[in-house]
């Protein structure tokens, strides 16, 4: 007799997923691994005892700042140590010091840190208790540290590099007459008026342009300048001349007779 045989189908191979699940496992550790060796090595590098800041050499020309204050102003960053220093933060402290203009900070391996400091340059006093520089920013360092015999500006908040730069402009202009600005003011309708270090007032008014300024310096230069001291001020304000204030209101006998070709 023939049996009957069960024919028994392929059975499916069971996937490997212990060996997979070991390695995904293996992978996950190996990983945390890394992680916690480059954890403690960032803390062993940023350890300010491993590596700490030796020296810092501040480079620059001081008139008015020194290195001591520089020095204090960052001491709790250099405590950080080489790797550690912030040299955005360094940055950021120092140029709170209000003398300090510009500064370039780097580190030197293995123990340095370079500060490189340029000053401010005033050029002018601004209002009573404010300097502004030469590229016309306007800073506000402590009083007694003022420089003696700076002119004084008069302006608008916002207006410094333009009125600093017309300051400077008309100053250069007028210096082969022997004058020298120590008041220059800019009010709010942008009225232009001058102090010069002799006493005589100039006004140059709202329209202010080249020139009436070149016509000043002709007029000064042919008849002006030999009787300043009679002079309290001069308006150029006026399209086809000049007006002048006398000192006693009295208009001296030169100024009667006087002849001027411009």
């Amino acid at each position: 007799m023939l049996k009957n045989k069960k024919i028994r189908g392929a059975s499916r191979p069971k996937p490997l997923l212990r060996p997979i699940l070991l390695q995904v496992i293996g992978q996950g550790l190996f990983l945390l691994s890394l992680a916690g060796l480059i954890i403690l090595g960032t803390k062993w590098f940023l350890d300010p005892k491993r590596l700490p800041l030796q020296e810092v050499n501040i480079e620059g020309e001081f008139k008015h700042l020194n290195k001591q204050d520089i020095n204090d102003a960052i001491a709790s960053d250099v405590a950080k140590g080489f790797f550690g220093i912030d040299l955005k933060s360094v940055q950021a402290a120092t140029k709170k010091l209000p003398w300090i203009a510009q500064i370039k900070v780097r580190r030197v391996w293995p123990d340095q840190l370079k500060i490189q400091v340029k000053e401010q340059i005033p050029l002018a006093r601004w209002g009573e208790r404010s300097l502004v520089s030469i590229d016309g920013i306007r800073f506000s360092p402590p009083l007694e540290s003022f420089p003696q015999n700076l002119p004084k500006i008069i302006g608008n908040t916002g207006s410094e590099q333009r009125v600093a730069s017309q300051f400077k402009a008309i100053q250069q202009q007028l210096q082969g007459l022997g004058l020298r600005i120590v008041e220059f003011s800019i009010g709010d309708r942008q009225d232009c008026y001058i102090i010069f270090n002799n006493g005589i007032e100039l006004v140059l008014g709202r329209a202010y342009n080249q020139q009436r300024l070149v016509k000043f310096y002709q007029i000064y230069l042919q008849l002006l300048q030999q009787h300043q001291e009679d002079i309290q001020k001069v308006d150029m304000r006026y399209a086809n001349g000049f007006s002048v204030i006398w000192h006693n209101n009295e208009i001296p006998t030169w100024a009667r007779e006087a002849v001027l070709d411009v």
